[in-house]
């Protein structure tokens, strides 16, 4: 077998790239799972549960923790962090991310909480794959909660909403009635003129298209 001659071949060598990522990854989950903590030097505290981790493999994929552990913080002298604010499916789902680049199945609700997540620990690949995943499963149901975490979070990810909602409510009597609508008025009154200025922008713009021209 002529190795030199396959290892020239630009498709077998990302064939091999390919297996080795994804043997990796498989170690790199085995260590994250295990239920040894195999060498395992910082617990995450969260929603009761403490999870073992690894600093090294935390701080080189989010800057929020190679911050957290590089200076003297508590979290740094206790070897234990406090995550207050996300649950702890969440933190498994970021974590899987951070250790094999892989995402669990996802929801629309997960992928808003896993979004809220990526954005806090600065981990981008993530941001990306719960995007793309919610502007896939838009729909009149999940547009609401899209919106309100793309306002949040992401500027690209409120126009995706915002455009969707412009595009499938050509009468305003028919928005102004849904219940989402009224909630989102009450609720997030400046969000809600965001999207009103933009539905109004929407339309004169369909009425330009429309308008015949002068000859």
């Amino acid at each position: 077998m002529d190795v030199p001659g396959l290892l020239s071949n630009g498709k077998f060598k990302r064939q091999m790239q390919y297996r080795s990522q994804e043997q990796l990854s498989k170690y790199f989950e085995r260590v994250l799972n295990t239920k040894s903590s195999c060498f395992a030097d910082v617990t995450l505290k969260c929603g009761g549960v403490s999870i073992p981790a690894h600093k090294i493999i935390l701080s080189a994929r989010s800057p929020v923790f190679a911050a957290m552990f590089a200076n003297p913080m508590k979290e740094s002298r206790e070897n234990e962090v406090d995550i207050t604010d996300i649950d702890e499916s969440v933190l498994r789902a970021l974590l899987l991310f951070m250790y094999t680049g892989k995402t669990s199945d996802l929801t629309v609700s997960s992928a808003a909480d896993l979004f809220f997540g990526a954005d806090k620990y600065q981990l981008p690949g993530l941001k990306t794959a719960c995007s793309y995943f919610l502007k896939d499963s838009m729909s009149p149901q999940s547009v609401w909660r899209i919106l309100a975490i793309g306002d949040l979070h992401d500027r690209e990810l409120k126009s995706f909403a915002v455009e969707y909602i412009c595009n499938k409510y050509d009468e305003f009597s028919v928005l102004e009635n849904m219940q989402e609508w009224k909630a989102l008025r009450r609720e997030r009154p400046d969000l809600a003129i965001d999207v009103l200025v933009s539905w109004i922008k929407s339309r004169e713009q369909k009425k330009k298209r429309k308008k015949p021209k002068r000859s």
